[in-house]
């Protein structure tokens, strides 16, 4: 979940280039990023659990011939503690002696500690493990909530401008929009049906002081509020 979450957050930061903020390109791109990093991070994970389960096969057996003597877990987890412990203490002689010291004592016998209650670090870890999944989901779904709701909102054209959406992975693969400037509802942006061969003429066509409507969806309503919400019709009022 990290490598996913840190994906989308490189994959922002990517379509950083974008002016339209509710591209369906800038949220397949976060889409993307993230899927290339929870892949990643899934190979690493595979590689380095498959090392510590060939590493970890002595330990095993042993688990498992402490289970079959009827040893509860906590004595399995005490006796291979200890088990470490008197390997460690046993190289470490060996090597005072060498350098002509005195030994060190053997470790005595270790009580098993009571298991404790999850940390507060551990509910958040696990709360994070949770969120991070269904923010992935709901920025992937952002096209179709931006079909949902839609309101038209009566807005008083100050400027409009043909401007070029690029940067990112996408290099030279750049989309044509147009970016209009309201007097009460902000920056929006028109993609819908414009291309390079139209961006000027679609600009053109807005009469400044005039008052449109446009037809804005709840997922741009809601979170770009501030930015450049995406217009899915418009008409001159």
């Amino acid at each position: 979940m990290p490598g996913i979450a840190m994906g989308m957050f490189f994959g922002y930061l990517d379509s950083t280039g974008y002016k339209l903020h509710t591209d369906a390109e800038m949220v397949a791109n976060i889409g993307m990023f993230g899927l290339m990093f929870g892949s990643l991070s899934q190979i690493v994970a595979f590689v380095v659990a498959l090392i510590a389960f060939v590493l970890g096969r002595p330990a095993r057996r042993q688990w498992a011939a402490y289970r079959r003597a009827g040893w509860t877990t906590t004595k399995c987890r005490s006796a291979y503690s200890l088990q470490k412990q008197e390997a460690a203490a046993l190289r470490l002689n060996s090597r005072l002696r060498g350098l002509g010291l005195a030994p060190a004592q053997p470790p005595g016998p270790m009580t098993p500690q009571p298991l404790r209650k999850p940390s507060w670090m551990n509910r958040v870890g696990l709360g994070l493990a949770l969120l991070m999944p269904a923010l992935l989901i709901f920025i992937l779904l952002g096209p179709w909530l931006d079909s949902k709701d839609v309101q038209t909102l009566e807005c008083e054209v100050v400027a409009a401008e043909p401007v070029t959406s690029s940067g990112g992975t996408r290099g030279g693969a750049s989309t044509a929009s147009v970016l209009v400037e309201t007097s009460n509802c902000g920056t929006l942006g028109v993609s819908r049906g414009v291309t390079f061969e139209n961006r000027d003429e679609v600009a053109s066509s807005f009469t400044i002081g005039a008052t449109y409507g446009f037809d804005i969806g709840w997922y741009s309503r809601t979170f770009f509020r501030s930015g450049v919400q995406s217009v899915r019709e418009y008409r001159l009022i």
